[in-house]
């Protein structure tokens, strides 16, 4: 009896321990604190009430206070308005929201009409339409076709029965992919929304496999973006049956040939990875990865910080270049002479003679000016290049606009406020909302295996101590890891092309200036202007930012959401595929495949990078070498200056630290999501 009740208290002890052990590690609560480090505490919100002025975020007391100090009514919604206050309401982030996934980008002139995006994206719509079908309402984040046909782009020919990769995602029950239209236009969310591998949408994520290359190369004449890369229509190899034109000094010019030209360019868009785009009309070649827009407090913005100012701190800025000067294809031949050294007329003319619309195309006959062309086909330019955008204050009159701090080109995109359109709204309505919506999102929680168990290890703990001694906190401070600042090419030492992008502007720039915020569109006459602050961010409301001269130079990535992220660095040049590296139970690794490092071995496939992997690549400066080497023996991806250099701050064995201790750092940054000390 003795020996059965001995073994029946062991038994209900064992299964006691066993429930607790059960609970303890196999059913963390979501909510339950596995880590205590102040570096893995969340990040503060934006708070709905509050408002922003100028980047800065404000208690309803303290905006009061400064309508109040304006000589301004604080119990009139105007007033905040009309010095540049934005009230943070549950509608102005839903109606961002709304236009961030619905309102299309670009102005159909220059996107379909020219260019011909839609043209493209129709060659292959019997291949989608089988592909979605195929899904059977599943989702999927890469949704590949099978070619129906043969497809010659640039000098590459896919023959019928290829299977392509497009990168769009599909969702549960979907018909479209995210982000495009049944126009064959598209929206912000095309590049901004991921799926989980449940398929659920990841707000704000980027679509790190998005092919880019290939929706644009599918447009008949995507070398109307010449200007995006490092084209110059006059070289000699473009020569052939390009048309004459008359230049702005009253000469005659021979244009490229736009087979030949087309064809040049269509090669070199395709040899960019997938997942990453070129936008900024500099004529230097600096394609970069797809930006999270975890916006909040993690200003300024784009890989060099160049958009600092305005409402919301510059992210205001973004998104009206989005829709206007990173996008306005026509727009830019304005100071294409300044800029990159390019004929207003020539520019031009290179853009309109091969456009998609044969309507718009220079006619046959006695060589024309392309400017007085355009006007005859297109008499009315606000009907035409300059669809819902309009000049801002203090930059004279379209076609010779000035460029300021606020808008590259001189322009704003802001639909007129009575029109039927998501869009519409008092001045700069649009891109406030998405500002707002943008500064409402926080990075989706880890909820992957291997983060539970750093956790739960300690590992993420010990992680967050090494990120303190291995001086990081230095640059990427906490709770949004980023000390918010441009640091010079001289110092972060990555490529330079993406860094000296905006040079060729400082010398153009005026004072930025914005209408108030409560100013109907069409502007009236009388509109009351506010000058935008510029004090902090650069020497004089005239000049870049500060980091930016005399040689470009790049802000400080904020660090959160990175398990979501891979590949690194602003050129996402620090990539490595899963499996690549044999990782052991200390941390340390070796190549197990050397295919698998660089871009090559990822996303010039159409294949994900491994964050973890990719992490290492990042902190170890022996496997940093070798991806940095791969990347530069694919002519491609020089092509591109994409080659993952810079940011030279080791964690491995050269600075001190150990196998295990990288590894910790690993998970801790794998960690940082909504809530990085929990799961």
């Amino acid at each position: 009896m003795r020996y059965r009740r001995t073994l029946f208290l062991f038994l209900i002890s064992l299964l006691v321990s066993f429930l607790a052990f059960f609970i303890s590690n196999l059913l963390v609560r979501p909510d339950a604190v596995v880590a205590t480090s102040p570096l893995l505490a969340p990040a503060p919100t934006q708070a709905i009430g509050s408002y922003d002025y100028f980047g800065r975020s404000l208690t309803a007391q303290e905006a009061a206070d400064l309508v109040r100090q304006k000589g301004l009514d604080p119990n009139s919604s105007t007033s905040y308005a009309r010095i540049g206050a934005v009230k943070i309401t549950s509608q102005l982030i839903s109606k961002g929201e709304q236009i961030f996934f619905d309102r299309k980008i670009g102005d159909t002139f220059g996107l379909q009409r020219v260019l011909g995006f839609g043209q493209g994206i129709t060659k292959v719509i019997p291949e989608l339409t089988v592909a979605i079908l195929k899904q059977g309402g599943q989702a999927t984040s890469n949704l590949k076709i099978t070619l129906q046909k043969n497809i010659t782009l640039g000098s590459q020919t896919f023959p019928k029965g290829t299977t392509v990769s497009t990168g769009l995602d599909i969702p549960r029950g979907g018909v479209l992919p995210i982000g495009l239209k049944v126009s064959g236009d598209v929206t912000c969310a095309i590049c901004h929304v991921a799926l989980s591998p449940k398929g659920d949408q990841l707000k704000g994520i980027p679509n790190g496999d998005l092919g880019v290359p290939l929706l644009i190369a599918l447009a008949p004449n995507s070398a109307a973006g010449f200007a995006r890369l490092n084209f110059n229509p006059l070289d000699a190899k473009y020569q052939g049956n390009g048309k004459t034109i008359v230049d702005s000094a009253g000469n005659l010019v021979r244009l490229p040939d736009p087979q030949i030209f087309e064809r040049a360019f269509d090669d070199a868009v395709l040899a960019v990875p997938y997942g990453h785009f070129e936008s900024s009309p500099d004529s230097i070649n600096n394609t970069t990865q797809i930006p999270t827009v975890f916006t909040f407090k993690s200003g300024p913005y784009t890989a060099g910080g160049e958009f600092a100012v305005g409402p919301f701190g510059g992210l205001s800025s973004v998104n009206n270049g989005v829709h206007s000067s990173e996008i306005n294809l026509l727009a830019a031949a304005q100071r294409s002479a300044e800029t990159i050294g390019i004929d207003r007329e020539v520019y031009l003319g290179t853009v309109l003679q091969n456009a998609a619309d044969s309507k718009l195309r220079l006619p046959e006959g006695p060589p024309v000016k392309p400017s007085e062309w355009l006007r005859q086909v297109a008499p009315n330019p606000t009907q035409a290049e300059l669809e819902d955008q309009v000049a801002a204050p203090g930059v004279g009159s379209y076609p010779n606009l000035k460029l300021s701090l606020f808008t590259y080109n001189g322009l704003v995109f802001s639909p007129n406020t009575i029109k039927f359109d998501i869009a519409s709204g008092r001045f700069l309505f649009a891109a406030n909302a998405m500002s707002a919506w943008q500064n409402s999102l926080v990075p989706p929680p880890n909820q992957t295996l291997q983060n539970q168990q750093a956790l739960q290890s300690g590992s993420v703990e010990r992680g967050a101590q090494i990120f303190e001694q291995a001086q990081c906190v230095t640059c990427h401070r906490s709770p949004f890891f980023t000390d918010n600042l441009i640091h010079p090419i001289a110092e972060i030492k990555s490529n330079p092309a993406r860094g000296e992008s905006r040079l060729a502007q400082n010398a153009l720039l005026v004072s930025p200036k914005i209408y108030t915020l409560n100013t109907p569109v069409p502007i009236p006459a009388n509109a009351e202007v506010i000058d935008v602050p510029t004090e902090g961010v650069s020497d004089s409301p005239t000049t870049l930012p500060k980091g930016l001269l005399p040689d470009g130079g790049y802000k400080t990535p904020s660090l959160r959401g990175l398990y979501l992220t891979a590949p690194y660095l602003h050129d996402g040049g620090v990539a490595v595929r899963k499996g690549a590296l044999q990782v052991g139970a200390d941390g340390s690794f070796s190549i197990a495949d050397p295919t698998g490092l660089g871009l090559s071995g990822t996303l010039s496939q159409a294949i994900p990078a491994d964050p973890a992997d990719s992490l290492r690549a990042l902190l170890d400066r022996s496997l940093r070498t070798q991806v940095i080497a791969v990347n530069r023996s694919n002519p491609a991806l020089q092509l591109s200056n994409l080659d993952g250099t810079g940011h030279e701050f080791y964690v491995d064995a050269t600075t001190g630290f150990s196998p295990s201790q990288q590894n910790d750092l690993v998970n801790f940054l794998l960690a940082l999501d909504d809530n990085p000390g929990s799961f």
